[in-house]
């Protein structure tokens, strides 16, 4: 999942306006004037964009006590099913997030360190040829601390370059209905891609690495993924409307997820994602955990504080620490210089839940469609810009 994130345009053209014009488009209003325009904006948003069906948003900040919740459009393109504030969603790589904290939490209870190498709970032959570097493995010195901060130097089935056939997205469009099992995903990785580096060597975002780590998980502790993302975080948070994809009695009842014009939202082919995201969620529950991740509740300060070293780079402007993205604006646009920074969870369909420590101020999106992998952060840009022009009374 690959996020370039190029100077917005809307914002040069305003620039160019001038100084003054700029002034007075940036005015204070009031709070119900900013739930106006951000209305009007997500709406044609959506208006304007055939990739999508639906846009959700909801932006609560403790320093002022504003709670705003959006949502625009219908369930998907072939239903006249209005989505809603509460409707679930796909929340794609928002699931590695998830994951992390749960190894946050188990740092904390003591059953592992971030730098225990992952060989200890993955057998030689799921390892087999992932870590092969110029004739020799280096599986042996991978660590959980890599994986988790995508510096293992393993492939990613994902979005990686492939030796020979066709790339995941490809067989997804080709087959929709296949189901995908986590030891399939890393056999993708192992027979078509190759390594990009030496263990703590490179950053190089992997979903490849999100699969193991699940695996680990259930080594570790015994049940499957799913009954543990339950007992870790759902059941203990209240997170009532979340579960785990493809492993729930009842099919999944989702908001439509677009991938090249096609909805997943009722394809086998999602359980691609699986320990990388295959969370399903809503704008509530992912408030309520990313409140519980900044408000100690959930890991000690020193586990999230190494959650939260941002060192890897991403890209220009973009960092990652353990599951969790951050966005310096200042140096993704001079323009973008007073615009405060924000980090949390990303996912590659446009959906994120972020949050503003100087503001304290949380951003929870769902686009549903990969065209938004870029578009969800330029829209968050836009949609920030209306919210900061609220008067705080």
């Amino acid at each position: 999942m690959k996020i370039p994130i190029r100077i917005v345009v809307g914002l040069i053209v305003l620039f160019a306006l001038g100084v003054g014009l700029l002034a007075f488009l940036n005015r204070p209003i009031s709070k119900e004037a900013v739930n106006e325009k951000l209305e009007q904006h997500l709406t044609k948003i959506v208006e304007k964009n055939d990739s999508l069906s639906s846009a959700l948003l909801t932006i609560y900040s403790n320093q002022t006590g504003y709670l705003g919740q959006f949502a625009v459009g219908i369930k998907n393109q072939v239903s006249d099913q209005p989505v809603q504030i509460d409707s679930q969603y796909h929340a794609a790589s928002v699931g590695k997030t998830m994951l992390a904290a749960i190894y946050g939490l188990l740092v904390d209870e003591g059953k592992l360190s971030f730098d225990d190498k992952i060989n200890t709970w993955l057998d030689a032959q799921i390892l087999k040829g992932l870590f092969v570097v110029n004739g020799t493995d280096y599986s042996d010195q991978v660590t959980i601390r890599n994986l988790l901060s995508h510096t293992s130097g393993v492939g990613d089935y994902f979005a990686g370059p492939v030796k020979h056939g066709k790339s995941i997205l490809e067989i997804m469009a080709s087959t929709p209905d296949r189901s995908f099992t986590p030891q399939e995903l890393i056999s993708f990785t192992r027979d078509n891609q190759e390594p990009v580096g030496l263990p703590g060597e490179t950053f190089y975002y992997s979903d490849t690495g999100y699969i193991l780590l699940g695996l680990i998980l259930e080594s570790l502790e015994g049940k499957p993924y799913s009954e543990i993302l339950e007992k870790k975080l759902f059941e203990p948070l209240g997170m009532n409307d979340s579960y785990l994809m493809f492993d729930q009695d009842e099919p999944a009842d989702i908001v439509g997820i677009y991938v090249n014009g096609m909805d997943y939202s009722n394809k086998n082919a999602l359980s691609i994602d699986w320990s990388g995201g295959g969370v399903v969620t809503t704008m509530d529950d992912l408030l309520t955990f990313m409140k519980a991740l900044e408000h100690g509740a959930l890991l000690s300060d020193e586990v999230y504080r190494q959650m939260t070293d941002f060192s890897g780079r991403y890209d220009k402007g973009i960092y990652y620490g353990m599951g969790m993205m951050y966005f310096d604006f200042s140096e993704l646009s001079f323009l973008l210089g007073s615009m405060t920074d924000v980090y949390g969870g990303v996912g590659s369909t446009g959906t994120y839940v972020l949050y503003d420590k100087k503001k304290d101020t949380y951003f929870i999106a769902n686009f549903g469609s990969l065209d938004f992998a870029e578009k969800g952060i330029e829209e968050l840009v836009k949609i920030r810009m209306i919210y900061d022009r609220m008067i705080v009374e």
